[in-house]
């Protein structure tokens, strides 16, 4: 396959399967804030513990990239997209036979996390490998899948959970997820690039430049905030005397909202540099949580509060992969954004149990929402240091032994 094959309907093929992918993967995860108190309630369990159970899933799906991006540059994204699939569907399944919370900790943390880590990093560096000219808005298109992935799944396990219980909810997951995936896993293709050198040498050149370290850290402390966000709104707008079903569409209201930042701000890439839109989202998320802060059972609050964090969110996720070609190149995008997401997983882990346990201690949602706020300060902060562009500055070798800078 030639460069004739760049920024082709074959790319767009592979960005539709992409989305498809992504969505079904993230709105999947993103669910557990729906199933979060009928979980903890069953299973007799407290909010940290519970939390924990999201946390996991967070950092192999996030983390695993870091082994399944570069296993993407070598063989290609679609048998670990396959496989994935059938983890996913095979951890949705088991969980709604769990009798214990440490289970779930194996059955969703592990399956669903480690399956879904299959198969997104594989995905995001497929869309940008298939583009040039538009890399930016092709993975901005496959990161929109995540907002509509949400809108969608959350409202529809908050109707399965009222309408059926918590167990069978997750198998009617189980069973959509395996569908629509191995869809997305037969279309999706290897990108027509050359081949990245050694997975391990390429990671830890560009581990090794300091714009790299300030983009991980900050993308860690994002997550932090915004998975506090995820895993407990619903819970805690519920405490504050709002529906169930409001509260639930809450976190559909953030999905969908970042489909604006995913595709208005990557149109915006052309424009202005990426590193510029992606410190304005991380400028965005502590206005954000300032909201939520002072809101309480107030639901127009709480909805401003959504739609800023999902353009925030939207922004950053689909803006990470742009900013990352631009400053260290297309060659191993599949390793550098593993270690990229490998920050999002540490994030999940860290922020959602946190949050959880601070909430049962203060006995309250300010506590774990003022911890999410300062933050994301600090990651807005941390970003300021991260240059534009690369050259000089950030010398990354495309091969072994050439300089690091």
């Amino acid at each position: 396959m030639t460069n004739a094959a760049l920024d082709s309907r074959r790319g767009w093929a592979v960005v539709a399967a992409g989305a498809l992918a992504s969505g079904t993967a993230f709105g999947t995860v993103y669910t557990f804030g729906a199933f979060f108190d009928a979980m903890a309630d069953d299973l007799d369990a407290g909010r940290g513990s519970t939390a924990l159970v999201f946390g996991v899933t967070l950092l192999l799906f996030f983390g695993f990239g870091a082994v399944s991006g570069p296993l993407a540059d070598r063989y290609g994204p679609r048998r670990l997209v396959l496989g994935g699939a059938l983890l996913v569907s095979v951890g949705l399944a088991l969980t709604s036979r769990v009798d214990a919370v440490a289970a779930g900790y194996l059955t969703y943390g592990v399956g669903v996390g480690l399956g879904g880590g299959m198969i997104i990093t594989p995905l995001y560096a497929a869309a940008g490998g298939w583009f040039v000219r538009r890399r930016a808005l092709a993975v901005g298109v496959v990161a929109t899948g995540n907002g509509l992935g949400t809108l969608v799944l959350v409202p529809l396990a908050e109707r399965l959970i009222a309408d059926h219980g918590w167990r069978t909810a997750y198998l009617v997951l189980a069973a959509l997820d395996l569908a629509l995936l191995t869809v997305a896993g037969a279309i999706v293709a290897r990108p027509p690039i050359p081949a990245a050198p050694p997975a391990l040498e390429r990671m830890r050149a560009v581990a090794g430049v300091a714009a790299f370290r300030r983009l991980f850290l900050t993308g860690m402390l994002f997550s932090i905030s915004l998975f506090i966000a995820f895993g407990f709104v619903v819970d805690f707008a519920t405490a504050e005397g709002v529906s169930s079903s409001r509260a639930a569409l809450l976190v559909g209201i953030i999905g969908a909202s970042s489909v604006v930042g995913r595709l208005g701000l990557t149109v915006l890439s052309g424009k202005v540099p990426a590193v510029r839109l992606l410190q304005g989202c991380l400028a965005a998320q502590p206005l954000a949580f300032g909201v939520w802060l002072v809101a309480g059972g107030t639901y127009p609050l709480l909805v401003c509060f959504a739609l800023l964090l999902g353009v925030a969110y939207g922004g950053f996720v689909a803006l990470g992969p742009e900013a990352a070609a631009v400053l260290f190149g297309v060659v191993g995008l599949g390793g550098v954004m593993g270690l990229m997401f490998l920050g999002a997983g540490l994030g999940g882990l860290v922020g959602p149990p946190l949050a959880g346990w601070l909430a049962d201690t203060s006995s309250g949602s300010t506590v774990p929402i003022a911890l999410a706020l300062g933050v994301a300060v600090v990651a807005f902060v941390l970003s300021l240091g991260i240059p534009v562009r690369g050259g000089d500055a950030l010398v990354v070798p495309a091969g072994p032994g050439a300089p690091v800078g």
